[in-house]
């Protein structure tokens, strides 16, 4: 060029302008460069920027044959002013295989490090090849790969020249530049951001379903939903002690500002739901009062019956004035509890709640008893004096427990079974009303309350009293686990259908997807299919999604209609509960001899235990210090070698399996296939074959397998090879056969075999 002359300079922008047209080739050669999730570090997503492979017009063959596209050298993208790149804007290319971009070359004449500057438009009436040839460029082939699910406005228009047709044609051009353009497709890329991290918080929580007092008449549910939000979000707020990142994310700055607003709400919310309890002891606390002085006001005469008024008006206000008094101090003894646990407690089990629920209606029920005795006292004097019975009064005293029977009412048979809700993780069933323990701590704590009034001057300074000094450390009895758990696979629970007793362990793959479920128990009674419920209690995975299949009012297998992503195959190290992560496997964390927990350690944190502290390191090893003087400790890291702690749910280990395909599950059946030359591809194949049924649209009716297969270990990939179908999904169905039953083991190779953790029992 004239502008560049002799001598070059070496330096962009003095030795000309050298600019260029190509098009984006196959994805499978930069696709690894975006990865479908965020992603810590940069050994996926190298280089500057967004980076393509583009096969440029003049320069690079049109054969692949003579240059591979994996040979060719990588594009990067000049993003526009709008995207701010170090202001903390943000934008993403919307390119795709196929496309037709223009650029320049960074290093001048040497052309080996393209930018790409834009996009070459079209129109919807140029041809697209769906399948190109293998060793054929510059020709307008579809962005979409035949596993996409494409809108039916990016299809190609023109009918009158089939894409057989077009690829024979591509065939016959020469190597050179001619200008054939194809449809744009956008496929957002993600990107890892506080905003994605935010989001997904909010995601987890659990959102409270609201019902009838006669389907829950002690909310616990919402109860158990309200302090497993508050508990995570106290924890998030710790993190901004230790965690840049998460201050930043999050805008807190006043760490015990934010923690006491969100006790302060849970208080209030949870407040709320025993309110509703508390005014059932009051109707029947009230009415009992009142059946027994009606009874007495048959066996007095009619002279006393004016005396015997006044005393039971004056009765009737006493208790209803303790009442006003319990209510006043109910908020201040919940948020005593709330505050109590804050530290204790990291996953709220159904246990904990339960024993909550009773120790405090002991303690309402055991002040309502005091009020009751005081105020039936002056009217038992009376009708003593009267030579009268009090028989019918005496039934009153002493009903603490008694007092709590309207919550054992039959329940109404149209009350729905779920407890709460998650925008991702879907319904959640109702958490287990144990009444037994309830009416048991009750009637304990009743006991106490009543002996402690005895030692206030009167009824109104021992309500205040005992309500402030409430002491809530019982609700930690019977073995009632509120510690961390390590994360592991999920568990299946089998909701509805009419019947029970459905039970079964989860097989993951190797990458973390949702195989299928290994069916241990069948149950029975079912009269339709239960909904299959998938829950990983550290929230590691997430998305899979299936239907249960019953024979003989038994559920006999889960058909999967997603396998999900993310999922532990078994427990890594890391702990947590309540659908969040609250130890990452590189974590120490430390219970104080309190009960209480310490937020984890990161490596090479210096901690101070004391003697009766329990550490456990990484990989799950735990010990208690003992001796008599505290002493300073380095949280080690995490030693790859090391396996994650046990198992929670039972620690029952594993047993291997096989998996065997059984059939093929047309989640979309799509549309424009021809079922006599189009062909099932499933890759790993294992040797299968298969055979298309099409409806008179090209839309799929089923995939017979026509040869059975066997060996798998992760999800296959399965789509169909054809030139003019699009859209159809297909999951697999896979067979368990347990090694040492169906199978034997000298039968099956070690690469075949998957180790399914038992969950529910060992097989």
């Amino acid at each position: 060029m004239i502008e560049q002359g002799l001598i070059q300079k070496h330096f962009l922008g003095r030795d000309g302008f050298i600019w260029w047209i190509g098009q984006i080739v196959d994805q499978t050669q930069w696709g690894g460069n975006f990865p479908e999730h965020p992603t810590s570090t940069t050994e996926v997503q190298k280089g500057f920027g967004f980076r393509y492979k583009v096969r440029i017009m003049g320069y690079h063959t049109a054969s692949q044959a003579d240059l591979p596209n994996e040979d060719l050298p990588w594009a990067s993208v000049l993003l526009p002013v709008t995207a701010g790149v170090s202001g903390g804007g943000m934008s993403t290319p919307n390119l795709r295989q196929g496309d037709f971009v223009q650029g320049y070359f960074m290093d001048g004449e040497d052309a080996q490090q393209p930018v790409i500057m834009g996009v070459l438009g079209y129109n919807q009436y140029t041809d697209i090849l769906k399948n190109p040839p293998e060793d054929v460029s510059f020709a307008p082939f579809s962005g979409f790969t035949v596993k996409d699910q494409i809108p039916q406005y990016s299809l190609p228009l023109k009918e009158n020249q089939t894409t057989k047709a077009k690829a024979e044609e591509v065939k016959t051009k020469s190597d050179s530049n001619y200008k054939e353009v194809l449809e744009s497709t956008i496929r957002a890329q993600t990107t890892d951001s506080g905003a994605d991290k935010e989001q997904d918080k909010t995601e987890s929580k659990k959102s409270s379903v609201s019902k009838d007092s006669k389907c829950e008449p002690v909310p616990i549910g919402p109860i158990q939903t309200k302090v497993k939000n508050m508990i995570a979000d106290v924890e998030e707020i710790k993190k901004t002690a230790t965690d840049w990142e998460t201050m930043v994310s999050t805008k807190i700055y006043n760490m015990q500002e934010e923690i006491d607003k969100v006790t302060d709400n849970a208080t209030r919310s949870i407040s709320s739901d025993v309110k509703r309890i508390t005014q059932g002891i009051q109707e029947n606390a009230l009415k009992k009062v009142n059946d027994a002085l009606s009874e007495t006001y048959n066996n007095v005469f009619p002279t006393q019956l004016m005396q015997l008024k006044e005393k039971a008006e004056a009765a009737n206000d006493e208790v209803s004035c303790a009442f006003k008094n319990i209510m006043k101090n109910l908020t201040g003894m919940v948020g005593g509890f709330l505050k109590d646990i804050i530290n204790k407690v990291i996953n709220a089990a159904e246990c904990l709640i339960n024993n909550f629920i009773g120790s405090l209606l002991g303690k309402i029920t055991g002040l309502i008893d005091s009020a009751v005795g005081a105020a039936m006292a002056p009217i038992k004097s009376l009708l003593s004096g009267m030579g009268s019975a009090t028989g019918a009064l005496d039934d009153v005293l002493g009903f603490a427990t008694n007092a709590l029977s309207f919550l054992s009412c039959d329940e109404d048979p149209n009350c729905s079974d779920v407890k709460d809700w998650n925008p991702t993780d879907g319904p959640k069933i109702n958490a287990t009303l144990d009444l037994q323990s309830i009416f048991g701590k009750a009637k304990a704590a009743a006991d106490s309350v009543k002996d402690a009034v005895s030692g206030f001057a009167n009824l109104g300074d021992a309500i205040s009293g005992i309500a402030k000094g409430a002491d809530f450390s019982d609700v930690f009895e019977n073995s009632c686990n509120v510690g961390p758990l390590f994360c592991g696979p999920p568990t299946i629970e089998f909701l509805g259908g009419g019947g029970s007793g459905a039970t079964g362990n989860a097989i993951i793959s190797v990458a973390g997807t949702l195989l299928g479920v290994d069916i241990i128990t069948p149950g029975g009674d079912y009269i339709g299919p239960p909904r299959v419920k998938f829950n990983d209690s550290c929230n590691k995975g997430r998305g899979a999604t299936g239907k249960a299949v019953i024979e003989d009012s038994k559920v006999v297998g889960v058909i999967m209609d997603d396998t999900g992503t993310g999922y532990l195959p078994s427990p890594d190290g890391s702990q947590g509960g309540d659908g969040r992560t609250w130890a990452d496997k590189d974590r120490t964390t430390v219970r104080r001899s309190d009960n209480t927990y310490d937020p984890p350690y990161k490596p090479g944190s210096v901690i101070t235990v004391c003697p009766g502290d329990e550490v456990t390191y990484p990989g799950g090893n735990s010990v208690i210090i003992t001796g008599d003087e505290c002493q300073d400790i380095t949280a080690p890291p995490l030693d790859d070698t090391t396996k994650g702690g046990p198992f929670p749910s039972t620690g029952a280990g594993d047993y291997p399996i096989v998996l065997e395909l059984d059939g093929i599950n047309v989640t979309n059946p799509g549309f424009g296939y021809d079922c006599s030359k189009d062909k099932v591809i499933m890759q790993p194949s294992h040797g299968c074959e298969f055979k298309l049924m099409c409806d008179s649209l090209g839309s799929i009716i089923r995939v017979d397998v026509v040869k059975g297969c066997i060996g798998f270990n992760e999800d296959p990939d399965i789509y169909i090879q054809s030139d003019t179908g699009y859209n159809a999904r297909m999951m697999p169905v896979f067979k368990v056969n347990r090694v040492g039953e169906e199978l034997q083991p000298e039968l099956v190779s070690s690469g075949e075999l998957i180790q399914v953790i038992d969950c529910v029992g060992k097989v």
